[in-house]
């Protein structure tokens, strides 16, 4: 019998373990777009430094980021990250969404500190590679919340010419002050090809990104939006990365493309960290219930 417990707890731990190692520039803005209206874009966060913030409402705006499900958000490693480019402490950051306006509360005004910040691990700030990042909060958003909701996240890049939105509250052209109330832009999806020829970004556009904007200039990301969503077809297709100056003709925006992402994104989200706590305790309470009932006997 007490080879038989031997076994299955060995068996037992090994699985547990092995399912939780499972579980466990340019800054762009909205040049070129409109305001948007109360709850019209629900997913849109502002990612904060807390001690700025905390001297003045919205004042510790630094990127955008999305929610993609109740306390996790979506947005940029080099959003996360210090001038050395290594991850911030968690206790840096928060996170306000829930309202279109940065400066002022509303009655429907989200606010959370943050658990934890995830950086890819292969994160090169030479050429934006990897530029993704994972927030996870320490309040939930309510599935009743009226202006604040989780959005999808997209599995394959739409074709060419597809009509996204870009949001945010940055700089409404180069160099210029952020906006105060949340902008938003339609741009098209531009082919990799086409925004890697030689009269624009030469071949630095590479698996992972995406582009989108008018090669023609006018329409863009700018300081400020960095981390925050392009959504195409109702679904999360990309973080808003990095471009050269706002709007420039022949740059157009360049974004992390999230479904490249998507296993990296599911292996770091907030329920999977959640179910390896989950496996982590049952762990526990497995080898302290034999340890219990062995000494018993």
């Amino acid at each position: 019998m007490i080879k038989i417990r031997v076994v299955a707890f060995v068996i037992f731990t090994l699985w547990c373990c092995g399912f939780r190692s499972v579980c466990f520039a340019d800054e762009p803005r909205i040049v070129g777009g409109g305001t948007v209206k109360e709850m019209e874009i629900k997913y849109q966060v502002s990612v904060r430094s807390k001690a700025s913030d905390q001297r003045g409402f919205g004042r510790g705006h630094i990127c955008g980021g999305s929610l993609i499900t109740g306390n996790t958000v979506l947005t940029a490693a080099h959003c996360l990250v210090d001038d050395r480019d290594n991850p911030r402490a968690a206790s840096f950051f928060r996170v306000v969404g829930g309202s279109i306006y940065r400066n002022v509360q509303t009655e429907n005004t989200f606010v959370s500190d943050v658990r934890k910040i995830v950086v890819h691990s292969k994160y090169k700030p030479k050429g934006f590679l990897n530029d993704i990042g994972v927030m996870i909060l320490i309040s939930t958003v309510g599935s009743n919340h009226p202006s604040l909701q989780p959005i999808p996240t997209s599995v394959q890049i739409p074709p060419a010419g597809t009509i996204c939105r870009a949001s945010g509250w940055g700089s409404i052209y180069y160099d210029g002050p952020s906006s105060d109330v949340l902008k938003a832009v339609n741009i098209s999806l531009i082919s990799t090809a086409r925004c890697n020829d030689a009269s624009s970004y030469g071949g630095s556009i590479v698996q992972g990104m995406i582009c989108a904007g008018n090669m023609s200039g006018g329409e863009d990301a700018c300081q400020g939006d960095s981390g925050g969503p392009l959504v195409c077809n109702g679904l999360l297709t990309g973080v808003v990365s990095h471009g050269v100056d706002c709007a420039r003709p022949g740059y157009p925006g360049v974004y992390s493309d999230v479904a490249y992402f998507r296993d990296w994104i599911i292996k770091n989200h907030s329920s999977m960290i959640q179910n390896s706590f989950l496996l982590t305790g049952l762990c526990l309470f497995y080898i302290a219930t034999m340890y219990i009932v062995d000494s018993r006997r």
